[in-house]
């Protein structure tokens, strides 16, 4: 069996509008507080461990930390103290996952052009994997990522595996956005959003940067 692959064909390039964009539309950050303010202070000499209310001692044993054995006693200690004190960072299952809060950035909006609604028919579920994807869809929704709503839009979506072989990652299909509606707005300020950033200090602020950068350049 031969299978052949190929770099998208130039006549299927994304190309979005390029227009102003709306003042509504733009993302502003804020910093109503320090965020280090309140950071806990670290122990030259770690306690003993004691499960925590998310990192319990089952936890514990399967993050096999220190398994070939690099670190002394006393770094292993730290390492589990820390990931205690800051066990709320921290999410072992869906529900237990959290999004950003809306005192730093607003929700994102994607700005578009008048257009007509599209309902696309989804790509059809495996039978073997349909109880998985209805879980995944279940504990998105009880964590707060996915809300119930009543649309006049139904886009595809389809599932990977993620890098354990075994769970399932939702993947949503925007290129309808682009392509072949192109309705959504290209903003023209991809150069002084770099400038901005290389004038700012972003030395704890990578994530941040990496999207903003990345987001210019789709």
């Amino acid at each position: 069996m031969h299978e052949a692959f190929g770099y998208k064909k130039a006549a299927d390039k994304v190309r979005p509008v390029a227009t102003t964009l709306p003042e509504d539309y733009r993302i502003v950050r804020r910093v109503p507080s320090d965020p280090l303010a309140n950071m806990p202070v670290l122990l030259t000499y770690p306690p003993e461990f004691t499960p925590g209310k998310r990192y319990s001692q089952e936890r514990k044993d399967n993050m096999k930390i220190n398994s070939d054995g690099f670190l002394w006693p006393e770094e292993e200690k730290l390492v589990h103290h820390i990931i205690k004190v800051h066990e709320m960072g921290f999410a072992w299952n869906e529900m237990e996952k959290g999004k950003f809060t809306n005192d730093y950035y607003d929700l994102v909006v994607f700005p578009t052009i008048e257009h007509i609604p599209w309902s696309l028919k989804n790509i059809p579920i495996s039978p073997g994997i349909y109880d998985k994807v209805i879980k995944v869809l279940k504990d998105n929704i009880n964590s707060g990522v996915y809300e119930l709503l009543n649309s006049s839009y139904r886009s595809r979506w389809f599932c990977v595996l993620k890098k354990d072989g075994k769970s399932l990652r939702l993947v949503h299909d925007l290129h309808s956005m682009w392509w072949p509606y192109e309705i959504a707005v290209f903003p023209q300020w991809s150069n002084n959003m770099l400038s901005c950033l290389a004038a700012v200090d972003v030395t704890e602020c990578s994530i941040y940067s990496l999207v903003m950068i990345s987001a210019n350049f789709l």
